[in-house]
């Protein structure tokens, strides 16, 4: 664990910048993967960005579990809890996601055509996204579990590791990628498919990683043998903290999802269009979603440790420098829109379209950077239901309500339906800024 005689500005330059930089490296890489298939098929990227979306779904729910053991891991942490007391939070977790993601991924990877026919996914993009789906919907388990395992050495503050774990699987992504989409090495060229496999190794990589380096180096004491009525408690717990934290995340897959629907009722263009710009434009709030994983972290063990005043202080000084980052990102960006998006495309028409997207981009990352922070700090300290609560008016007035008024009704197209979006992140993060400063959810911490 990060040593916590440090004062909390020094604990969060600590913890985020491993998570900056893996953020950063998962990205660069992430582009790649897009590049790499653009020179592939431009229906191909598009195919797969639907695809994702579905996958996001599903992952989502697994955060019920990873989201409530990050939680009260944390606050394990911070009010000095032993192994033997953390045991049968870590071993009901990973037994009830594994369950969990065994089910999903059967699910997925049998049921990717029908998933697929309900997003209305056109035929230039069906094979592909077919051929992406259902080899990595087989996987889920696997990503899940990794998950897991993920959260848990972040709660303890090991957050360098997983930035090395992160480098690794998506340097092992980008070579495996260059030799099964394009067929180097003597293997066939296999496009979307190659993609996926290339995909699904990289997370059974990432698994023994990540296990490895957990029951080695961090909970080297642990024990395997089940305790069943302690476990049945702190699943209990999780689910408690988890359900609320994963249904805002779920509303929002969902909400992703009926949006997704109207991009493609604008075409490919604007299908291919939005896969880009969500590339791009990533790389805006990723300093945004550091400080906020690194900040939940600190207000998990002050929260444990019922330092209210010092969880305030941080949280509050992390959402100011989130959003002058998250700004100052985007307006560069703008500078430079047109020769970023013709690194994936040539299709003028393609660029034209991302390039006022990413102008209108100004209303979202004014509202996301926010409330990246301001969400992770509420969940940390165990209010999670007014965030969801928030969530689920916002996301469908707004991300779906609005955006479909904008987008499809008023024929503004991509524009409107990216506004709908950054009129949803604002109204929630004015909302969720009331709620910390006024300190209610000190009274959710249960540790």
């Amino acid at each position: 664990m990060q040593n916590q005689t440090l004062s909390p500005r020094r604990q969060l330059f600590s913890l985020t910048w491993p998570i900056f930089l893996e953020a950063v490296l998962f990205s660069i890489i992430g582009s790649m993967d897009t590049l790499m298939l653009s020179g592939f098929a431009d229906d191909a990227v598009g195919a797969v960005g639907v695809a994702g979306r579905i996958m996001s779904l599903f992952q989502v729910i697994s955060n019920i579990i990873t989201a409530g053991t990050g939680i009260l891991c944390a606050q394990y942490i911070g009010a000095g809890k032993t192994t033997q007391e953390k045991q049968p939070l870590i071993l009901g977790a990973l037994l009830f996601n594994g369950a969990l993601g065994v089910i999903f991924s059967l699910t997925v990877g049998l049921g990717a055509p029908w998933l697929l026919q309900l997003m209305g996914v056109e035929e230039a993009q069906y094979d592909y996204a077919v051929q992406y789906l259902s080899i990595v919907g087989c996987f889920l388990f696997v990503q899940m579990l990794a998950v897991t395992f993920t959260s848990l050495i972040r709660a303890h503050g090991k957050t360098k590791a997983t930035m090395g774990f992160s480098l690794l699987m998506n340097g092992l992504n980008l070579a495996l990628n260059y030799v099964l989409i394009y067929g180097h090495l003597g293997f066939p060229a296999l496009g979307a498919r190659g993609a996926a496999i290339a995909t699904a190794i990289s997370l059974c990589f990432a698994l023994v990683m990540s296990s490895f380096y957990l029951l080695k180096f961090v909970l080297p004491d642990i024990s395997f043998r089940p305790d069943w009525p302690a476990m049945k408690s702190a699943v209990k717990k999780i689910l408690a903290y988890g359900s609320p934290a994963a249904g805002e995340q779920i509303s929002y897959t969902l909400s992703q999802l009926v949006v997704m629907a109207m991009v493609t009722h604008l075409g490919n263009t604007a299908v291919n269009a939005f896969s880009y710009v969500g590339t791009i434009v990533s790389y805006v709030y990723l300093f945004s979603m550091a400080i906020g994983q690194g900040t939940s972290i600190i207000v998990g063990w002050e929260a444990g440790k019922r330092e209210t005043v010092r969880a305030k202080s941080i949280c509050r000084f992390s959402t100011n420098v989130s959003t002058v980052f998250a700004l100052g990102a985007l307006s560069v960006l703008c500078l430079v829109r047109k020769p970023a998006l013709g690194l994936f495309t040539d299709d003028q028409a393609i660029i034209t379209m991302g390039a006022a997207v990413i102008l209108s981009d100004f209303v979202l990352e004014l509202g996301r950077s926010r409330n990246l922070v301001l969400v992770n700090s509420l969940r940390a300290a165990g209010d999670v239901r007014y965030p969801l609560y928030i969530g689920l008016f916002s996301m469908w007035f707004f991300s779906v309500g609005v955006a479909f008024l904008l987008g499809i009704v008023l024929n503004w197209g991509l524009v409107g339906i990216w506004i709908g979006l950054g009129l949803d992140e604002c109204f929630r993060a004015v909302l969720l800024q009331i709620r910390w400063e006024k300190g209610r959810w000190t009274k959710f911490v249960k540790v």
